[in-house]
């Protein structure tokens, strides 16, 4: 198993490793910055689970797949760019990034998963790319500060408390397309002023 490493802050990688295998930089607090070689191609789960010193993360286009609570309650990380290489994020990957704002999300993921991106306070837009087919449950709860959301017109259900709590929200378009839009999507969306619901809904 490769030996992982925190000098400074910095997390040390060795070369030819092609994975960050299940919990390695686990409740690592001292960690502020990691750039993931490249070479590797999955974050396995809880690789950087409570690393609250975590501002930065730097993922090269190898990776394929982000695994489950990756980089939960890594409450200092402020933005993440995933590359249009991964197609798989995994439940509960970015759940308790209280300090992200921004994220991109890559063309290939074809649903936003459970709690992918819950109680992440901070984050004020996203746009779910085309191809996402589904969004899960709880899969935005809680993010208080999310203002603006595009949902694309492959999306075909949306499902329960996926916008739970989202209380900043104030208007929201669904395309044609969604057949199904699960109890409670929108529950406590108390800023909700304007949503459109296409036809296509059954």
């Amino acid at each position: 198993m490769a030996k992982y490493e925190v000098v400074n802050g910095v997390a040390i990688i060795p070369e030819g490793v092609t994975e960050i295998v299940e919990s390695a930089f686990a409740d690592c607090t001292s960690l502020t910055s990691v750039v993931i070689p490249e070479g590797v191609t999955a974050i396995e789960d809880y690789a950087f689970l409570n690393c609250t010193s975590l501002t930065s993360v730097v993922i090269p286009s190898s990776v394929k797949s982000i695994g489950r609570y990756a980089f939960d309650n890594c409450s200092s990380l402020t933005s993440v760019v995933i590359p249009s290489s991964v197609t798989e994020i995994g439940k509960g990957a970015l759940y308790g990034c209280t300090s992200l704002t921004s994220v991109v999300i890559p063309e290939g993921v074809t649903e936003i998963v459970e709690q992918a991106f819950s109680n992440c306070t901070s984050l004020t837009s996203i746009v779910i790319p085309e191809g996402v087919k589904d969004i899960r449950v709880n899969a935005f709860r809680d993010c208080t500060s999310l203002t603006s959301v595009v949902i694309p017109e492959s999306v075909r259900t949306i499902w329960r408390y996926a916008f739970d709590g989202c209380s900043s929200l104030t208007s929201i378009i669904i395309p044609e397309g969604v057949t199904y839009i699960d109890e409670m999507a929108f529950c406590s969306c108390r800023s909700l002023t304007s949503l459109v619901i296409p036809s296509s809904v059954s």
